[in-house]
């Protein structure tokens, strides 16, 4: 069982994107989406990919401002590093980056995980905010389309609504439960998790100690600003989007966010699925939304795996000197 569990853990979420990619893509003709290569301008493209990497470089910083906040210095270029391994090991594994770059700063300049993941914490709750920030700005602009959205995804994909929420409940209850038990009958562990536990509550509660905070909102503004770009771009790479308008570009924005918060690896058919009928209610036809959600899915994970791997060689020989020097 215990080996069963990464099994699992990677399988289900992968099986759950390539089922719903199979849905998005049910009915589209492969000559017809192919033919569309041809046509693509990828200069758009590549000027997408290399933005990213102000996208990245922010996320950095901004983490850096969170770090010094707690006591630990360290270079953006160093956390530049970290951040691009950690997107490359989502790829695999669903949510399993914020882990992993924890893990390359113990490694480079031994920073404690739990902190670390403290303040990792505290940037995914401000993004989260961020993106619900957002999603109501859109229902506000757009709240027609968005019901209508919604609406077609639990349609298409026969989500029965009631039943998930029911068994969210009863998971969460099942499973609160038997932590609850353990922790009780479980001393030494207990006294680990509580341990833990408060470095983490230490690392979130840096936004506190941040002392500029007004960079802090600079560098968060920046770097949502740039994922805006990055995909706004893309549009032009066809003629048939090029013309669509800048709140489609925020629409896009928004679902592709909630696409890939969605745990499942690199938002495999999610992304496609919720991209392409977001499209489709500004009146792009099925083949074209859908190819325009592969371009920027793919440009986006080629973006990951080009620097991630890059991030990944350098950051193996910084380790490797880390070794040496300790000798």
């Amino acid at each position: 069982m215990r080996k069963m569990i990464p099994f699992l853990k990677f399988s289900l979420p992968l099986l759950l994107g390539l089922v719903l990619l199979f849905y998005a893509f049910i009915n589209v003709q492969l000559d017809d989406f192919l033919s569309k290569l041809n046509l693509t301008r990828y200069g758009w493209i590549i000027g997408s990919m290399l933005l990213s990497l102000v996208a990245y470089v922010s996320r950095a910083y901004r983490w850096q401002l969170l770090l010094r906040a707690a006591d630990q210095k360290i270079s953006t270029f160093r956390l530049t590093l970290a951040v691009f391994v950690g997107y490359l090991a989502n790829i695999a594994f669903p949510r399993l980056g914020e882990v992993v770059r924890c893990a390359v700063l113990k490694k480079t300049n031994q920073i404690p995980v739990s902190l670390s993941i403290g303040t990792v914490v505290t940037e995914r709750i401000i993004d989260s905010l961020v993106l619900f920030f957002f999603l109501n700005i859109a229902l506000l602009l757009e709240f027609d389309l968005i019901v209508t959205y919604f609406e077609n995804i639990f349609s298409t994909y026969h989500i029965p609504l009631d039943g998930i929420l029911y068994a969210t409940l009863i998971v969460i209850m099942i499973v609160s439960t038997l932590i609850f038990v353990i922790l009780r009958t479980n001393k030494s562990l207990s006294q680990r998790i509580k341990k833990m536990a408060l470095e983490v509550l230490k690392g979130i509660l840096t936004i506190k100690s941040i002392q500029s905070k007004s960079l802090f909102l600079i560098t968060t503004t920046v770097m949502w600003l740039t994922y805006f770009l990055m995909s706004y771009m893309i549009f032009f790479a066809l003629e048939e989007t090029s013309s669509l308008s800048l709140t489609t570009g925020f629409m896009l924005l928004v679902s592709g966010g909630i696409a890939l918060a969605l745990p499942v690896q690199g938002g495999i058919g999610t992304y496609h699925a919720m991209i392409a009928m977001m499209l489709g209610l500004y009146g792009i036809e099925n083949t074209t939304s859908l190819f325009l959600a592969t371009l920027l899915h793919s440009s986006q994970i080629l973006s990951i795996v080009i620097f991630g791997g890059i991030s990944l060689v350098i950051t193996l020989g910084i380790e490797k000197n880390n070794r040496n020097d300790l000798k």
